[in-house]
C-alpha cells in the first residue's frame, strides 16, 4: 500500500508555535501510513530542527504581503512531489496553499487555524482585508482544524470557516520531556541564582501580545518586599531591548534574568518556582501545556483560549492581563503557600496528560484519511 505523502507548508523560518505543531505532527504520524515533508522559509532554527529530525525540508518564501507570484514556487513543488495532502499552517500559508489549490482542483488542503491574531489588530484596514481573504478561501478547503472551541465560535462568526468541515483539535506534547525533571542546579548556578531564591518564569516571544511588562511591573514591588524573589525571562523579540530598559531604569536589572532565546527548556521549567503568563490573546499555546507537563504553579491571564486549558483555582490562578496589583496579589499568595502551589501544580500536571501526543496525534490522522477518502 503506497504511502500517503503529506507536506506541512507554513511562513517564517523561526520556531514558533504553528511551527512546533508542524513538526509535532510530522514526526509522529505513523510512519507506515504517512511520510511527511515541510516546506517554510529557509536559514532559521525552523529549518535546522527539521533537518535534524531525519525530515525532508523545501525552503519557500511566503511573503506576509500576499503575492501570487510566489505560488510558482510552490506549484512546481507540489507538481514535482506529487504530494497526496497539504497541510497548510496559518493564515499566510494557508492563503498560497488553498490559491494552489485554486488552481489545482485536484489538490487535497486541510488547514489549521492558530490563533485569528488579526482581530486583535489596531489597523481596522488590516482585520477587514484578512478577513475578506480569510471568507474567499474557505471555498478551496478540504478541511479546517481549530486549536480551540473559542477559535471555532470565532471563525464561525466571521465565515471564515465551514463549520460542517471543520474539528477542533488541540496542540499536543511529548508529556515525558517534562515530567518528571529534577531541578537544574548547573543551570541555577551559570544563571547566578542561588537555591534560595524564588523564581518566577516566563517563557514566550518580546511583544506587546506576550505583555511582559506587567511582569516587570509587578517585579519592580515584589522584589522591595520580597528579596530573594528572581525573574527569569526566556525568549527573543522586537520588544525585548524596550523590557531590559524598563529594567534597568526601574532599578530592579540585579533582580531580573533575560536569557534570550534557549534550545533547553525543560532545563529552564525545572529551576522554576510559578510561571506566569499573561498574554493579552492566545491560540493554544505550547508553553502552557509544557509547564503543566513540568508540575509548575500556573498564573496567567483569564482570556478565553486560556480558560480551555486550566481551570481557575483548579489548575492555575488567573489574572486580568492589563491589572499589575492582580498579578502582584495571585504571585504573593503562592510565595506565602506551598500548599497551594502544590495543588496547582498536581492539577495542572495531570490535566497535561489530556494533550500528550499519543491522545491527539490520532485525531489528525483520522482527518488525513477523511480527506483522501472523499
Amino acid at each position: 500500500m503506497a504511502q500517503t505523502r503529506i507536506l506541512h507548508l507554513i511562513d517564517g523560518g523561526f520556531l514558533g508555535g504553528g511551527q512546533k505543531n508542524a513538526l509535532t505532527i510530522a514526526l509522529n504520524s505513523g510512519k507506515s501510513r504517512f511520510t511527511s515533508f515541510i516546506a517554510a522559509e529557509g536559514g532559521g532554527k525552523f529549518e535546522t530542527e527539521v533537518i535534524k529530525n531525519g525530515i525532508n525540508f523545501y525552503p519557500l518564501v511566503l511573503p506576509k504581503l500576499l503575492r501570487t507570484k510566489y505560488l510558482r514556487p510552490l506549484e512546481e513543488l507540489y507538481k514535482r512531489e506529487k504530494f497526496d495532502i497539504i497541510h497548510t499552517h496559518g493564515g499566510v500559508a494557508g492563503f498560497y496553499g488553498r490559491i494552489l489549490k485554486k488552481h489545482n482542483p485536484a489538490v487535497k488542503i486541510v488547514h489549521s487555524i492558530h490563533g485569528i491574531h488579526y482581530i486583535n489588530s489596531g489597523n481596522p484596514f488590516r482585520k477587514s482585508v484578512s478577513k475578506t481573504i480569510e471568507q474567499y478561501l474557505v471555498q478551496f478547503t478540504d478541511r479546517t482544524i481549530c486549536e480551540t472551541h473559542n477559535d471555532f465560535l470565532t471563525a464561525f462568526k466571521i465565515r471564515i470557516t465551514d463549520p460542517g468541515k471543520t474539528e477542533i483539535i488541540p496542540n499536543s506534547i511529548d508529556i515525558s520531556k517534562y515530567a518528571n525533571r529534577k531541578k537544574n542546579t548547573d543551570l541555577l548556578k551559570s544563571l547566578g541564582l542561588q537555591e534560595n531564591n524564588f523564581i518566577i518564569g516566563n517563557i514566550s516571544r518580546f511583544d506587546e501580545q506576550k505583555n511582559q511588562k506587567l511582569i516587570l511591573q509587578a517585579a519592580y514591588f515584589l522584589t522591595k518586599k520580597y528579596p530573594e524573589m528572581r525573574f527569569v525571562f526566556v525568549g527573543s523579540g522586537k520588544n525585548l531591548k524596550h523590557m531590559q530598559e524598563l529594567a534597568r531604569t526601574s532599578n530592579i536589572s540585579d533582580k531580573v534574568i533575560f536569557t534570550g532565546e534557549q534550545e533547553n527548556l525543560p532545563d529552564y521549567y525545572s529551576i522554576f518556582d510559578i510561571f506566569v503568563f499573561p498574554s493579552h490573546w492566545e491560540g493554544m499555546p505550547y508553553v502552557l501545556l509544557e509547564a503543566m507537563a513540568s508540575r509548575l504553579p500556573i498564573i496567567c491571564s483569564g482570556i478565553m483560549n486560556l480558560l480551555e486549558v486550566v481551570k481557575p483555582e483548579y489548575s492555575a490562578l488567573v489574572i486580568d492581563p492589563n491589572n499589575m496589583d492582580d498579578l502582584f496579589e495571585k504571585i504573593s499568595a503562592l510565595y506565602h503557600s506551598s500548599d497551594i502551589r502544590e495543588e496547582l501544580a498536581h492539577n495542572a500536571m495531570i490535566d497535561a496528560m489530556q494533550y500528550d501526543n499519543s491522545e491527539i496525534i490520532p485525531k489528525i490522522e483520522r482527518i488525513y484519511e477523511e480527506v483522501l477518502e472523499g
